[in-house]
């Protein structure tokens, strides 16, 4: 099993590399009008092999993806991550599980919209 932090750096890559965004974790600066906040949610164990060592591990994250600009710009993002992650197999995962996809209202007089993915990465 790899660290915490070592998956977390996997999933910010994987995100930056597919949507062209800057991501974060926890906290976004100020000046920001299109990025990804990337939350962990938990990691789970679906059993252990005879020697103690995990069967499976998933991570889960939701992945906030947000725009200032334009709904159709948080979208087609979006888009982009779900359809290049959904179900496929990476260098780093053996799997990548969309979970769920939730959009959150559009304010057109603040011009917010943003999508939040809830992803499982199951380890190789």
């Amino acid at each position: 099993m790899i660290s915490i932090s070592e998956m977390k750096a996997k999933v910010k890559t994987l995100v930056e590399d597919i949507t062209g965004q800057k991501a974060y974790f926890d906290i976004v600066p100020n000046n920001i009008k299109t990025g990804v906040l990337i939350t962990r949610q938990a990691t789970e164990f679906s059993g252990r092999t005879v020697d103690g060592d995990a069967h499976d591990v998933r991570h889960g994250f939701e992945i906030f993806i947000f725009s200032f600009v334009s709904a159709d710009t948080c979208d087609s993002i979006t888009d982009r991550l779900v359809a290049a992650t959904d179900g496929k197999y990476s260098e780093d995962f053996r799997l990548i599980m969309v979970n769920s996809i939730t959009p959150t209202e559009y304010d057109p007089e603040v011009g917010f919209r943003g999508n939040a993915v809830s992803m499982e990465f199951v380890e190789r």
